[in-house]
């Protein structure tokens, strides 16, 4: 007999009301509660798309198993009596989560906002799987069954297009540029199928920063300049055009062409001082002051401008919530490698603490390769007692890290 209980609810306010993210989430709450309790067994407990379908649907009996209530109760931070009693209405009167607004966007920005967050929380080892399997079990088919199933033609492709790119940036999060490359050729085929250019010069983008940690600087450039060729055909996105401008700006700094990377970033500043006044699409990714000012960081570090790239990298951590945990991870990773190009060895060790302690939940390899990259730079002042300290302590976080990682290993092959 279905009713309404709270569950739903608490799910959709913790932006896990898709399955393939429930799951993620689920996933790492019982391995976290299997080392907790001592129950190497809690690690497997698992929840089918049948048994969610049930619960989003009130269709319960009684309660799920024990093991099962405790990691929930775990994940979610209720007791499962309370998860499947009776659903509390809001002062409106409703009870549930809010309906996703149908149009142009579809019925897929909920999922859309869910990857999202638990990518940015967790790493996109975490998440690359539960991304492919919703874009081939729910996308795929609306791309030939969109006008039969109610779904506008253009809203699904906008949605295979932006998944598509999703999991490019998921498999370069976790050290395989190789699947990273495929989607995002992908992607891009995807946006010719739409008469908005902006998903198109989206991918572009994320391609214009898969070449630059590739080292294809030229590549990079010219692909950020072609994202913002795409972009004057069509309607203003201020923050993708600053996006753009940033990466050609990144291009430029490792070219060491200093005039250049200025232009490009004082282009990017430029644009963005507009972006609030057009509404943002979700099919764009997100750029912002914070990502805005880690881009122009890094590239006033590759230009030897310490002191503006030192203001722009506490600026990028300032302006960033602690939600962000990769991302001020990053951002984290800069400005230790700035205090220490200007021999402020003490506070270079201070915010290296700040990383450790924050990013240990974040499975990244490519912010594993960075912290390694930076525990180099703290080798050449071993002399300091604080960074024999701090090294040690990044070696133990190392290796801690290689374990987790080892687990989240990507299927070879096309995806």
């Amino acid at each position: 007999m279905r009713r309404a209980i709270l569950f739903p609810k608490v799910v959709a306010e913790r932006r896990m009301r898709v399955y393939e993210t429930f799951t993620v989430h689920f996933q790492r709450a019982a391995r976290e509660v299997a080392q907790l309790d001592g129950d190497p067994s809690l690690a497997s407990v698992y929840v089918s798309r049948s048994t969610w379908d049930r619960w989003m649907a009130g269709d319960i009996k009684g309660l799920p198993r024990h093991p099962t209530c405790r990691v929930l109760e775990h994940l979610l931070g209720e007791p499962a009596e309370r998860l499947f009693g009776p659903a509390e209405p809001d002062p409106g009167g409703r009870t549930g989560p809010e309906p996703v607004p149908r149009g142009v966007e579809g019925p897929h920005v909920a999922a859309l906002e869910s990857f999202r967050l638990a990518d940015r929380q967790l790493g996109g080892g975490h998440v690359y799987r539960s991304v492919v399997h919703y874009l081939t079990t729910v996308v795929a088919p609306g791309l030939f069954g969109s006008t039969e199933s109610g779904e506008n033609g253009e809203g699904v492709f906008g949605a295979a297009v932006v998944l598509t790119e999703m999991a490019a940036w998921m498999a370069h999060d976790a050290g395989r540029d190789d699947l990273a490359s495929g989607h995002f050729d992908r992607a891009l085929r995807l946006a010719q199928s739409l008469t908005d250019v902006t998903a198109g010069a989206n991918v572009l983008a994320g391609m214009s920063h898969l070449a630059l940690q590739t080292q294809q600087v030229d590549i990079a450039a010219d692909l950020a300049r072609s994202g913002l060729a795409r972009l004057s055909a069509g309607p203003r996105v201020p923050a993708l055009s600053a996006r753009l401008h940033a990466m050609e700006a990144r291009a430029l700094a490792r070219r060491d062409e200093g005039r250049g990377a200025r232009q490009a970033l004082d282009s990017a500043r430029e644009a963005l001082s507009l972006a609030a006044s057009v509404p943002m699409s979700p099919w764009v990714a997100p750029f912002d002051e914070a990502a805005l000012a880690s881009e122009a960081a890094s590239a006033l570090l590759d230009l030897g401008t310490l002191d503006a790239a030192a203001d722009e990298a506490t600026r990028a951590l300032a302006l960033r919530d602690a939600s962000r945990v990769r991302s001020r991870a990053f951002g984290q990773v800069t400005l230790a490698r700035v205090l220490l190009a200007q021999e402020h060895v003490d506070a270079a060790c201070q915010v290296g603490v700040e990383l450790l302690t924050a990013g240990q939940s974040v499975t990244s390899l490519r912010l594993s390769s960075q912290l390694a990259l930076l525990q180099s730079d703290f080798g050449h002042h071993r002399q300091v007692p604080e960074v024999r300290d701090l090294l040690s302590r990044m070696a133990e976080a190392a290796r801690h890290r290689r374990l987790l990682l080892g687990s989240l290993t990507l299927p070879e092959g096309p995806q």
